[in-house]
């Protein structure tokens, strides 16, 4: 079901992204929304831990996020994969 749900949202992205411009707040922001459902479901399939696909959801929002922001520099997703590890780290269950 997961996969069958990634795979809709992949497809659904895709349209969104060639039919409408990115020119208003509630359009990054649907596409924001598309993005981390399509991307919570790809990487709970593949995974089948709540935990580390929000993680990993929450890392491509916020990496491309910061790509939007015009934040671009190389070492923006090296800093940002060991504070997404040290989260998953810290919200393990011991």
């Amino acid at each position: 079901m997961w996969l069958v749900v990634g795979i809709t949202g992949l497809s659904l992205l895709g349209w969104f992204v060639n039919t409408y411009p990115p020119d208003s707040f509630i359009r990054i922001l649907i596409f924001f929304a598309i993005l981390g459902g399509t991307t919570f479901c790809i990487s709970f399939f593949f995974l089948k831990i709540v935990r580390r696909a929000t993680i990993i959801t929450v890392g491509v929002i916020v990496w491309l996020l910061l790509r939007y922001l015009g934040l671009r520099d190389w070492y923006y997703p090296l800093l940002l994969l060991p504070i997404l590890i040290s989260l998953e780290m810290l919200f393990q269950k011991r």
